[in-house]
């Protein structure tokens, strides 16, 4: 139906961690990346997959809105809350899929929305 990509360099995410984080980053995902070796990577493809789906859902969804979680053995997926979701349902997509990627200087995402299923 429609595709996004966004590239963030992960020195941006240092700035974010070090000021208000609940603005771009729930309490879940700061939560996972802290747990890894190298969370400035992690929270930036994260920032990467909400602008890219912020591209896709517009100015009506925003950033705390949409949230990169991850199953154990799964795949990413975003969760989108509040305005995101409606705007979702309004473009007429049933799901968002997202590829998140990183590698020492930058990281970037592709999210794809699909049509609803009718």
């Amino acid at each position: 139906m429609a595709s996004a990509f966004a590239l963030v360099e992960i020195d941006e995410v240092a700035g974010l961690r070090a000021g208000s984080k609940s603005a771009v980053f729930t309490p879940e995902e700061d939560a996972y990346a802290g747990a890894k070796s190298d969370p400035e990577r992690r929270l930036a493809a994260r920032l990467a997959a909400k602008r890219a789906a912020r591209a896709l859902l517009g100015e009506g969804a925003g950033l705390h809105e949409i949230e990169v979680v991850r199953g154990p053995y799964g795949p990413p997926r975003l969760r989108l809350t509040g305005g995101a979701r409606e705007r979702l349902r309004a473009l007429g997509a049933g799901e968002a899929l997202v590829s998140l990627t990183h590698e020492r200087r930058h990281a970037a995402a592709v999210v794809l929305l699909l049509a609803e299923e009718e």
